[in-house]
């Protein structure tokens, strides 16, 4: 049930936050707040044997976005916010009462609730306090500028039959159909069970895009010239025939620096947490006995559902 998921997902959260948010606020973190530790110990709020002080309020206050701060300025917002977390401890306790605490979803849960906080410390933190610099985004670019444009891309809708005969019929139907038609076309004689449910879409790609679409499929679709034509032939490739038509097109992009700094930057500090990454599951890896039996995995049977059919 809906509400059960949403029951256990905010236990899973209060399980794993309560090593961070105890009900004694620790005596060497204040004063702050503008308060001095005795009044960040006074009592606001008791929900069964879960106590609410005026410390572990200021903290929930303190961690919202700006917005909600200012929200909760007056007293009357306050009261309203304290109100919130009384209702939430009331969840939980109920929650906890029927069990849900000991329920396996919600220590998976939690448990990935602990691995987003340690990536946040050991990874994101260190990098967010020493982040990557204007000259270290200036050097990338001027190692290879030509790695920051974009290539031109075309999007494409694909019929895809195994038959021959079939094809042909449904390629003579398709160089008359507009988009909705070639899209109808599509989920109902696609054999492409992976594109059909999308009407045929392929989405944008390159040139010298690795993989799907096939090359033979990317060629046929680069040499149609305007958007909304049907390639003229069938493509055969794939163990089979496609019926192509061109459904977008986009430009190659040189990018200046100005141009391509932000994903430089965002390149550059996302290499950096896969290094970070990688250093700390190596560490832990040398840390903690770690014994696999890949053997094992050949008594695992996966059994794949069946594919929805087109509407």
């Amino acid at each position: 049930m809906a509400w059960k998921r949403g029951v256990i997902l905010m236990l899973a959260l209060v399980a794993a936050s309560c090593s961070k948010t105890s009900e004694e606020p620790p005596s060497d973190e204040w004063p702050k707040h503008g308060l001095t530790e005795e009044q960040a110990n006074e009592v606001l709020a008791k929900v069964g044997d879960r106590t609410i002080t005026v410390g572990e309020f200021a903290d929930r206050l303190a961690s919202q976005s700006p917005y909600l701060q200012a929200r909760f300025e007056s007293p009357e917002r306050r009261k309203e916010f304290l109100d919130n977390l009384v209702r939430y401890e009331l969840l939980v306790y109920e929650a906890k009462r029927r069990g849900y605490a000991d329920d396996p979803e919600v220590q998976r849960a939690r448990r990935g609730i602990m691995i987003q906080e340690l990536i946040q410390q050991e990874v994101d933190a260190p990098i967010e306090n020493q982040p990557v610099t204007e000259a270290e985004v200036e050097a990338a670019y001027e190692a290879d500028p030509k790695e920051f444009d974009r290539e031109a891309q075309v999007r494409a809708s694909d019929i895809f039959i195994r038959d021959r005969k079939k094809a042909e019929t449904i390629l003579n139907q398709a160089r008359k159909a507009d988009r909705a038609t070639f899209s109808r076309l599509a989920r109902e004689h696609s054999d492409d069970e992976t594109t059909k449910v999308n009407s045929g879409d392929l989405q944008f790609f390159t040139a010298s895009a690795d993989g799907q679409p096939s090359a033979a499929v990317r060629e046929a679709a680069f040499s149609i010239d305007r958007v909304g034509t049907v390639y003229p032939k069938l493509v055969e490739a794939d163990g089979g025939y496609h019926i192509l038509m061109l459904t977008g097109k986009r430009a190659a992009l040189e990018r200046t620096y100005e141009q391509a700094k932000r994903a430089i930057r965002h390149k550059l500090t996302r290499e950096r947490k896969d290094a970070a990454m990688q250093a700390l599951t190596a560490r832990l890896r040398n840390e903690v006995p770690v014994e696999i039996d890949y053997g094992a995995l050949e008594e695992v049977k996966v059994e794949v559902p069946e594919l929805p059919k087109a509407p």
